[in-house]
């Protein structure tokens, strides 16, 4: 009986590890300033004005908010939702921009699926370097979109928007 309850509270203890691992990393604030390592884990920042630095290998990336500075190591997706928010980012597997006035800059690495990338909202500035297989959809109004590497299967609607070699 005590073997097998020990094993239960082994068991219980590595599931309870496992779940702490799999609870996203939360950075919520106004004008913060941090490094933080990501280790695997998901990301969310959400607030004003905050400045990340993320090292590592980053899970899925959220940014909420606006005038966030964030730099990144990897991600496996990245998503910047909200208003004059700047992420530079070695590199990411997806990414989807939206709002407003946002500027991201990053390599978009293709896995064994193609690479997406959603760009809506308005006047959102990207630089992206394709590598591999990639969707790249921009829609809404005065997006500008530059990219280098393995050109991309490219849909564009809204107005004023540009998609272009660099």
């Amino acid at each position: 009986m005590n073997k097998m309850l020990t094993a239960a509270c082994l068991l219980s203890g590595m599931a309870a590890s496992a779940a702490a691992l799999a609870e996203p990393l939360n950075i919520e604030g106004i004008g913060l300033s941090r490094d933080v390592s990501c280790k695997g884990q998901d990301v969310n920042i959400t607030g004003n004005a905050n400045v990340i630095h993320l090292t590592g290998e980053c899970g899925a990336v959220l940014i909420y908010g606006s005038e966030h500075k964030v730099t990144l190591e990897t991600a496996t997706s990245l998503t910047v939702s909200g208003a004059e928010i700047e992420v530079v980012a070695d590199q990411v597997n997806a990414l989807n921009v939206d709002t407003s006035d946002n500027q991201v800059r990053t390599a978009v690495i293709a896995g064994e699926q193609p690479a997406v990338v959603t760009v809506e909202g308005a006047e959102h500035e990207l630089d992206l370097q394709f590598d591999g297989e990639a969707k790249l959809s921009v829609i809404g109004v005065s997006q500008r979109v530059r990219w280098s590497g393995d050109e991309p299967e490219v849909q564009l609607g809204g107005i004023d928007n540009k998609v272009e070699r660099k």
